[in-house]
């Protein structure tokens, strides 16, 4: 992309209505959208190009619904936690070794 996506950039459709503002560019492979009624969405960074001085979405391009949405949102949310988990700080409490054996 020739120009760097930043929050609260203007998003239009390839009719030239604009359909929200970017809210997250955290992702290298989407950008989340938001819309005016407050609704998110999140759009592949490949279907975004930026011309005529504006970001547009490519040609025939379909809105993620409100339930595909938050379904991201949420598998993104657990994605990260599950990220925060790795690697484990502590080790286990316990060994698996011959201590304590009798014998």
């Amino acid at each position: 992309m020739t120009q760097e996506l930043i929050t609260g950039t203007a998003v239009f459709d390839d009719e030239g209505k604009q359909v929200g503002k970017v809210a997250d560019t955290s992702d290298v492979d989407k950008v989340g959208i938001i819309t005016e009624t407050g609704s998110r969405f999140w759009v592949p960074t490949a279907m975004l190009t930026h011309r005529d001085q504006r970001w547009m979405l490519e040609p025939g391009y379909t809105e993620i619904s409100p339930a595909e949405a938050k379904t991201q949102q949420a598998e993104r949310e657990l994605d990260e936690a599950n990220a925060e988990t790795f690697p484990a700080s502590d080790p286990p409490s316990f060994t698996m070794g011959d201590e304590g054996k009798g014998g």
